[in-house]
This record gives C-alpha cells, structure tokens and sequence, in this order.
C-alpha cells in the first residue's frame, strides 16, 4: 500500500563540521571560528528536508549500534513525518570530517564509507517501492537497487537520482530513472560539456535530466522538449557553510515533482531552498525555519 509520499533509500552519517578563518596549513594550530555535530549523508539530509516540508516520508538507510548510531537515530526521530527503517545493523555508522573556510564557504571533506556486502537487501527495497510512488536514492543504494530494477515496473514507481559521484550502476539505471540529477563537477569528472551530457542523458530514458551550477544555479532539459533547456539563477546570499546544500535540492526537486509543479517552478524553488540552507553551518540546521521561509520567499 503506497501510503507515504516519498521513499528515500541510501546513506546516512554524522557531520563533524568545523568552521575555520583559513583552511590550515599542514603542521600548524590555528583556532576554530565555530564547531557543529550535524546530521548528514544524502539520504537522511533529503528526507528530513522533505519531511520539513510536510511530506509523510520513509527513509532506508544503514546505521550501526554504535555511538555514531545513536547519535543519528536522536536527530532522525525528532521529524515528525518521517519513517525510518534500518536496512543494515551490523556496521561502523559512518561520520564526516569536513573543514569550511569561513571567507569562501569553500570545504574539504574526508569521508567514512559504510562497509557491507549488500546494505539494502531485496525484501527492504521491496518494502520500499510498495509504500510510495516517488523513490529518491543515492549512489550508495544504486547497485542494490540495479539488481531489484524488475521490481520498478511490478510496484510503478518513480525513481529520482542523487548522482553525487561517478558509479557505473547508475548507467545502467538510467533506462529505468526518471529525474537524473547531477553536479557540474560530474560534468567534469566525466570530462564533457553540460548540456551535450545532458541531451546524452536525456536520451536514455528519464523524463527530467537535471545539473545543478552551485552560485550559479541550475539547468534542466525535459523528455517532451529535448530541445529546450531550463535555467534558473541561485538566490543571492551570504554563505556560511554549503554541506547538504545539494541534498537540500534535491528533496525540494522532489517535493515540487510530488505536488506537480512546473519544471520553472521546481528550479526556482530547489534554488532558493538550497541556497538558504547555506546560511547554517549542517544541511539539516535551518529546517526548524522552513515554514517562515516559505511564507517570506513565496516557496
């Protein structure tokens, strides 16, 4: 029974974010400007987004018994409209380390990965589809979700892809997506041109190909019109911190999907909400304040 508005599948993690003048030069001490513990990971940033706004939302993610896990569990059941299955209990919750300089909004970032064989086994992803229409997932779930793609069909769902990185099952699930979106440093890892990948994409079977231009904003090509392409501009702001700003787009792409919005509109909207939550350090950080920014942005 499809009784939630969004599935989202992949991975979560905890955020360990310092905020730094300068980023620092190897073998010195320098002092922090300001340090957050912040929930993170794709997945669980993008169904906390979507349940703020206020989608019933089910996440299927990974998290372990460990103190990372309880961590994220205590951030996780604070949402109200959000579900939370764990598809994998027997790993290390992965964490974040990441340094954002405080002049240029600039981080690097060093990452855990979250080590198992399978983490969403069939039966979980099964579980998933028959609860909504619309699943957004990322590169973490795309091989587990490759091999249930004969499910796609049987359960009628509608899948949206948080292409973050190169993964060659996401290739080969391109027939079966519906929403591709990716990042211009995709565009360069793949050492192409935006709208030539674009049309590539397009070609291959989703109805909407989308590639998000950071302060630049967005750009979007659709099935019904290969030949025109949508632009939309970010907001101007002052940022602070931009981690989770491309999770935050994503779940507002997805939200102006499920309410059938214009792709014009859909821009418009994942621009201004990305862009606002660079104002606070963590993607999930400005989520208390969704409510008053849509009132005062007109979102």
């Amino acid at each position: 029974m499809k009784n939630y508005d969004c599935v989202v599948i992949g991975r979560s993690c905890i955020d360990y974010i310092v905020l730094t003048k300068e980023y620092p030069k190897i073998n010195t001490k320098n002092p922090l400007v300001e340090y957050k513990i912040c929930l993170g990971g794709q997945a669980a940033n993008s169904s906390c987004v979507l349940s703020s706004l206020g989608l019933k939302t089910f996440l299927i993610t990974p998290i372990g018994n460990d103190e990372n896990g309880k961590l994220l569990k205590t951030f996780l059941y604070k949402y109200k409209n959000l579900d939370v299955i764990i598809s994998q209990k027997n790993i290390i919750t992965p964490c974040a380390f990441i340094w954002t300089e405080l002049k240029t909004a600039q981080r690097t970032i060093l990452y855990q990965k979250a080590k198992s064989k399978k983490l969403y086994p069939e039966n979980i992803i099964k579980e998933g589809f028959e609860k909504s229409k619309y699943i957004l997932f990322d590169h973490q779930a795309s091989k587990d979700i490759y091999y249930c793609k004969d499910l796609i069909k049987k359960y009628q769902v509608k899948l949206m892809m948080d292409a973050e990185r190169k993964d060659p099952y996401m290739f080969k699930l391109l027939p079966y997506i519906n929403y591709f979106i990716f990042s211009e440093e995709f565009v360069k890892i793949l050492n192409s041109k935006i709208k030539i990948l674009m049309k590539k994409f397009i070609n291959l079977g989703p109805e909407i190909v989308c590639c998000t231009l950071g302060e630049k904003g967005a750009i979007a090509i659709c099935k019904t019109n290969k030949n025109k392409f949508y632009y939309s501009k970010a907001i101007k702001i002052k940022s602070k911190d931009t981690t989770g700003a491309g999770d935050v787009f994503h779940s507002a792409f997805m939200y102006g999907i499920i309410k059938k919005l214009k792709i014009e509109e859909i821009l418009n909207f994942a621009n201004k909400l990305a862009g606002l939550s660079t104002k606070y350090i963590g993607a999930s950080s400005f989520l208390d304040k969704i409510k008053i920014y849509k009132l005062l942005y007109k979102i």
